[in-house]
């Protein structure tokens, strides 16, 4: 499914950009400027970018398993 019409970029393409970006540097804030960077495109119209933001959200929430939830410790 093409995300982009400006650039032709499609789903899988930011959300192989996004999961490298991640990967690169878990601590990095993902935003879409950095996401097309990463593709080597820029917004032109940036319509897109809603559904970026979402398609980053979505990734980033896929990523917490209940093992990288850290259990609270009790004071006391």
């Amino acid at each position: 499914m093409i995300v982009c019409h400006c650039n032709f970029i499609t789903h899988d393409e930011i959300r192989a950009a996004i999961r490298e970006l991640r990967d690169a540097d878990p601590y990095r804030v993902i935003i879409p400027g950095l996401v097309y960077h990463r593709l080597g495109k820029r917004g032109r119209c940036c319509g897109c970018f809603p559904h970026v933001i979402e398609m980053i959200i979505a990734e980033n929430e896929g990523e917490l398993v209940d093992s990288d939830v850290m259990p609270m410790q009790e004071t006391g």
